[in-house]
Order: structure tokens, then sequence, then C-alpha cells
């Protein structure tokens, strides 16, 4: 190992401000939940550049270096610890990586040696008298608008600046070479693909450049549709090659309430209070919409979204509902967070969850399991104790467990076991606490903020839901 660093917060600021790349994904935790990674992640160039910084100090003998190729291959989240490792180191080559956890997260390759001679695809410059582009904000565009797109960006900060940030990969590659670096996160993040970007790798040869070493020129060369990828050709600042990046989609949105009113009888709920944990997105907000829309009284929680949750307050009581929100975790003392509540719920929607989609060592992890288990199990207990606790007459629970206990994808495990864990703790709870009326479903893969990937799930939320919210309350009505 040549070196570790923790990445926090000031850094992700720092880093911003010298490459112009504000995408929410790294800067805005409200914004990032949104996403798949589900909380801020560190620029991949950051870590890259970093990488590279630790190569340069510790090998100060190489200067002969010809081409860089490398692949963001997992997520760093803000507050991770990053090893730096060098695996191989020939005459022609070095391969080094870095690593959280003994997870690989960026590779690279470095080519040593003589110049290369031009590629045929070589990017040509963009006419000098077209103005450079600038995002004031990340653009939202479409596959349609990447289309063709290319142009110029400037670097948001002089190179000298990069250098002095990052002064062993200056040595290594040059100070211009460094800018540019951290200029393609610019592009990619605010440019194109813009909003909605995942910057997944680079294959760049060095070069002498004659014009303006601070300025990048760009051409989107290709996208493929079906996993929405976008290859850009570059040239500037001394580099010259190609970045592969992906375009997520926008983040998913739940249908507004005047549209489920059509799904939904005026009276179908009527007469009922619904806690809905974690209700300000996802298929909270839908459940929510979907019984306010049938006459039930709504009280939505959220642990961070505040904003959200008023928005979709507002939007249910326009429309003629009832909805209050409060501030709710579930792994604090939950009476003392529900004694603002003058009603009792008499129906409980658990969508409470950790972020999913975490890298992980290992084939299990114990620290993954143990926070899966804090929301999906002992929340979950917590939160029907106290609920009961404020209406003895008995509530009906709906438990979303997930076909991935019995089906699941790689790197699922600690969840598949906790939800599973859920699952018997549900049937417990039926035998033991006779009061409490519980529906649990395995539920498909359907589209919110964190299942939503560069492939989209088959199922619609509202088809998943709909029935499931009108089961729960036949079993509640016939049980008494």
């Amino acid at each position: 190992m040549i070196g570790s660093k923790v990445f926090g917060i000031e850094d992700q600021a720092r880093f911003a401000a010298l490459t112009g790349d504000y995408n929410p994904m790294h800067m805005d935790p409200i914004a990032a939940r949104r996403t798949m990674a589900g909380a801020p992640v560190v620029h991949g160039m950051h870590t890259l550049l970093w990488l590279l910084d630790k190569i340069g100090a510790s090998n100060t003998h190489i200067d002969n270096v010809t081409t860089i190729k490398s692949s963001f291959r997992r997520m760093v989240y803000v507050g991770d610890e990053v090893d730096a490792n060098i695996v191989r180191h020939t005459g022609k080559l070095l391969r080094a990586q870095a690593r959280v956890d003994g997870v690989e997260v960026v590779t690279l390759v470095i080519g040593l040696g003589l110049p290369l001679p031009a590629s045929p695809e070589e990017l040509p410059l963009s006419p000098l008298n077209e103005p450079p582009l600038y995002q004031g904000g990340p653009a939202d565009l479409t596959l349609e608008d990447m289309e063709q797109r290319w142009g110029r960006v400037l670097f948001a900060t002089d190179p000298a600046n990069m250098e002095r940030e990052f002064p062993d990969a200056a040595r290594l590659l040059g100070r211009g070479r460094v800018g540019a670096l951290g200029c393609s996160t610019y592009l990619v993040g605010m440019i194109v693909p813009g909003l909605h970007s995942l910057y997944s790798g680079l294959d760049l040869r060095l070069i002498s450049e004659t014009t303006s070493a601070n300025e990048l020129h760009f051409a989107v060369r290709s996208i493929d549709r079906r996993f929405r990828g976008v290859k850009l050709a570059i040239r500037g600042g001394g580099l010259s090659g190609f970045l592969d990046t992906f375009s997520r989609g926008a983040p998913v949105s739940q249908p507004p309430i005047v549209e489920l009113v059509k799904h939904v009888s005026p009276t179908e709920f009527e007469g009922s209070v619904a806690l809905i944990v974690g209700g300000s997105r996802g298929l909270g907000e839908l459940t929510a919409k979907l019984v306010a829309a049938g006459g039930s009284r709504v009280i939505i929680t959220y642990a961070r979204g505040k904003a959200d949750a008023d928005k979709l307050t507002a939007e249910i009581n326009d429309s003629g509902g009832k909805c209050e929100a409060i501030a709710l975790d579930v792994r604090q003392d939950l009476d003392q967070q529900l004694k603002s509540l003058n009603v009792a719920p008499t129906h409980v929607y658990y969508f409470a969850t950790p972020t999913i989609a975490k890298r992980k060592s290992g084939l299990c992890s114990r620290a993954r399991l143990d926070e899966f288990n804090e929301f999906y199990v002992h929340g979950f207990l917590r939160l029907v104790e106290a609920c009961l606790r404020r209406n003895a007459d008995g509530i009906a629970v709906f438990y979303p467990s997930s076909v991935y206990v019995q089906s699941r994808p790689d790197n699922m495990t600690e969840y598949a076991m906790s939800k599973a864990g859920g699952e018997i703790l549900c049937r417990d709870i039926t035998e033991y606490l006779p009061k409490v009326r519980i529906l649990c479903e395995r539920l498909p893969r359907v589209a919110t903020d964190q299942t939503a990937s560069l492939m989209s799930p088959a199922d619609s939320a509202l088809s998943v839901m709909l029935p499931i919210i009108r089961k729960l309350y036949l079993r509640a009505s016939a049980t008494g």
C-alpha cells in the first residue's frame, strides 16, 4: 500500500471548486438519496487523481508516461477510507488500484515508453471562434439531446491550482494534463451526459498540445441506447482519447394525486388513519397519495427529506385530502417521536430503509447486515410496539419484503437475510400480539429511486401497491 485517505465533505467541496463539477450526486445529500447510490459519492476523478498523486510520490523516477487507462468500478462514499496500491510495475506499464475495505473501486493502467503515433480517430479541435460551453448547473439532457453534441469547455481553474492539490500527479503527467483530467469530470458531470451522469472510465494518451492548455474539446462519438452508454472523444491540455460514461435517466417520479384519484374510490379508505414511515418519496409517497385519495387521514414520516415531505403534504391537502408530516428515525426512541400526534394510527406502512446499494467486501458483511437489521427487524418491531401503545384497539401493518429473499442478484446477501428475518418476525408478531394484523408481501422490483438502474424495472409501482393497500384494508375490516 502506498497511501490511504478518508474522503470527507470538505474534500468534496474543494474538488468541486477546482473542477467545476457540482453534480448533486456528489454534493447534495438529499438529491443523492434519489439516485442509485442513495448517498453522496466521491467524484471518480478525485479518487483517480489522488491515486496518481500517490503513485507519483512513491515513484519519483517515472517520467515516460504515454497512456492512461482507468475504470471507476465501484462507488466511493463520502467518509470511506481509500487505500492506494501498486499491483505491477514493469518497464512498459504500471498497474495500480484503489480499494475500500479490500474491494477494488478504481483500476489504473499507465503505459510507459516512447510516445505513440496519433490515432486515426483522434478528435479534431473545435473552431476557436465557437464560444466555450458553460453550464451554471448540470444539464438535464435526453439521449436525443446528446447525439452529435460537441464543443469545448474551459478549465474551471488555472492548472497551477490543480498542481498544488495534486503535486506528484502533476510531476508525473504535467500540470496541464492534471487540469485536463479535472476538466473531464466537469464535462461529464455538468455538460454531457450532465445531471444524471455516471463517469465509468477513460482511455487516454499523452500528446503535445499546441493550443491553449486550459480548455478541453469534445464530441459525442456513440450512444448505446440499451444501456444508456455515452462515449465521448476528447482532446486538450495534452491529452487525447475517450471517456466512457452512462446516463442514468431521471429519478423516478410517482404519479400526481390528480391522476391517482382515477384508480381509487373517494371513500374506499374512509375512517382510517395511515402512518406511512418513509412516506416522503418512492413507494411511501405513492401509498400516501393512494390512501389519501381514498379518504384516509395520512401521516407521513421523513428522516432527512423535509422538503419532499412538505411538498407531498401540500399536494395532498390542496387536493382535498388530509395529510401531515413528522420527522422520524426508527433507530431512536419512537414513543418520544410519536408523542406529537393527536390521533392514533389504525394502519401502518413501513418503508424505512438504509442505503441499499453500498459496496461491500467478502461474502457477508457483518456491518451491512447489522445496518439492515436495525431498519428491517429491530426498527420495525419498535415501531409496531410504539403504535400499539397508542392504539390499544389494534393496528393493521404492511411490511414490504422482497423477491430477493428467494432469488437475489450479486451483493444482496445481507439485504435478503435481513428481509427474511423480517418475515419471520412478522409471523411471530401475529402469533404473540393478536391486536396486530400484519400483511407481509414480497415485492417485485419496481420503479423507485434506489432500485432504479441503467435498465428499467418492468413492474409499475401503482400496479403493485394498490392491490396490497386494498388487501390490508380488507384484512383489517374482516378481523375487526
